[in-house]
C-alpha cells in the first residue's frame, strides 16, 4: 500500500511514494526515495509512535546509516517509549537517512556524504572512496528532506535531534561545532575524531560556530576501543598487533575525552554535554549499549 507525497514544488511530475516497511507491530513505519539537489538517491525510514500526537507535535530523532541500524533503533524505542514515566524517554518519530538498494552499510556513499575530505590515516592509503561530500549532504538534510518531514508529520519544531555512530559519529560532531543551529540534540557514538583531528578541534579553537541557543551534546565510546577485546583475541599474534596498533593510532577514549574538555571549557552556557565511557563494550556493541542513555538525554520525558 503506498501513500502520494507531493514534493517542494508540488508538481504531479515529482511525487513521494511511501510504502510500509514495519520492522516492529507496534510502530507505523513507512520508507520512500528521494534524491538529493545533485541527484544522488537516498532511501528515507519512518517510524511513528504509537500514541496520539501531543498538540505541540512529536520531537524528531535523525539518524544515519539507517539500512544497518534503523531497525535496532526503532525496536529500542518502542520498547522505551510504552511506558515514558518509568523509562524517562519521550515518544517520537524516527527519520533514518539510508541508500536505495543498500543492506547494511553502504561504505561507497557514507564515505562521501560523512566527510569533509580525505583522511592520513594509513588505513585508506589505497582506497578508491570518492570523500568530500558533507557540505552537499548537509544541504539535502535541510533543504529537501526535513521540508519533507516538516510538511507530512505533526512534529515539534525546534525539538531534532540527529544520531550517528563510527564515522556518522563523526559527522555529527562536525554538524555539532560547525552549524549548531540545525538541530537541538546532537548523539555521537564512537566518533572517529581521527578522520581528521585537527579540523575538529580547530573549529572549537576559533569558535567558529558558538551555539546562540542551548543544544544537548551526547558522547560515547566503548571500553574496549583502545585495545582488542578479550572476545577478538583469537586470532594470530601478527593481526592482533596489527588490531592493536589500529586502536592506538586512532586514540577514540582519548580524543573523545579532548572534546569532551574543550565542549565543557569553551560553552559552558550552550553546551549541555554527557559523556559516557561503557565498560566491556567495543566500537560495534557500544551502539547497543548507549542507544538508552542517549535517547534519555536528548528526549527526556516530561520536559516538551
Amino acid at each position: 500500500m503506498k501513500e502520494q507525497l507531493r514534493s517542494l514544488n508540488s508538481t504531479p511530475e515529482d511525487t513521494i511514494e511511501f510504502e510500509a516497511a514495519e520492522p516492529t507491530r507496534q510502530r507505523r513505519c513507512l520508507r520512500f526515495e528521494i534524491a538529493s539537489q545533485a541527484g544522488l538517491p537516498y532511501e528515507i525510514f519512518v517510524s511513528l509512535p504509537r500514541q496520539a500526537p501531543p498538540p505541540e507535535g512529536f520531537p524528531v530523532l535523525y539518524m544515519l546509516d539507517a539500512n544497518a541500524d534503523f531497525t535496532l533503533a526503532d525496536q529500542v524505542m518502542e520498547r522505551l517509549t510504552r511506558r515514558p514515566a518509568a523509562t524517562g524517554v519521550e515518544p517520537a518519530i524516527i527519520v533514518g537517512i539510508g541508500y536505495p538498494q543498500t543492506e547494511g552499510y553502504n561504505q561507497e556513499r557514507r564515505h562521501l556524504d560523512l566527510t569533509s575530505g580525505p583522511t592520513d590515516d594509513a588505513f585508506y592509503e589505497d582506497t578508491t572512496y570518492t570523500f568530500g561530500g558533507q557540505h552537499a549532504f548537509i544541504a539535502f538534510i535541510c533543504d529537501r528532506l526535513k521540508p519533507v518531514i516538516r510538511n507530512r508529520f505533526p512534529i515539534r519544531e525546534g525539538h531534532e535531534t540527529i544520531l550517528g555512530h563510527s564515522l556518522g559519529g563523526y559527522f555529527v560532531v562536525e554538524l555539532a561545532l560547525t552549524r549548531p543551529e540545525l538541530f537541538s540534540g546532537y548523539v555521537a557514538i564512537s566518533p572517529s575524531i581521527w578522520w581528521n583531528p585537527d579540523r575538529i578541534f580547530g573549529h572549537i579553537a576559533s569558535r567558529s560556530a558558538p551555539p546562540e541557543k542551548p543544544i544537548r551534546f551526547f558522547l560515547a565510546a566503548g571500553g574496549w576501543e583502545t585495545e582488542p577485546a578479550p572476545w577478538q583475541r583469537q586470532d594470530t599474534p601478527e593481526r592482533n598487533l596489527e588490531q592493536t596498533n589500529l586502536r592506538l593510532r586512532r586514540r577514540m577514549n582519548d580524543n573523545i575525552d579532548r572534546l569532551s574538555e574543550c565542549c565543557r571549557s569553551t560553552y559552558p552556557e550552550t553546551v549541555t554535554l554527557r559523556t559516557e565511557r561503557i565498560a566491556d563494550e567495543d566500537h560495534s556493541s557500544i551502539y547497543v549499549a548507549s542507544l538508552p542513555r542517549a535517547l534519555r538525554f536528548v528526549l527526556p520525558a516530561g520536559q516538551g
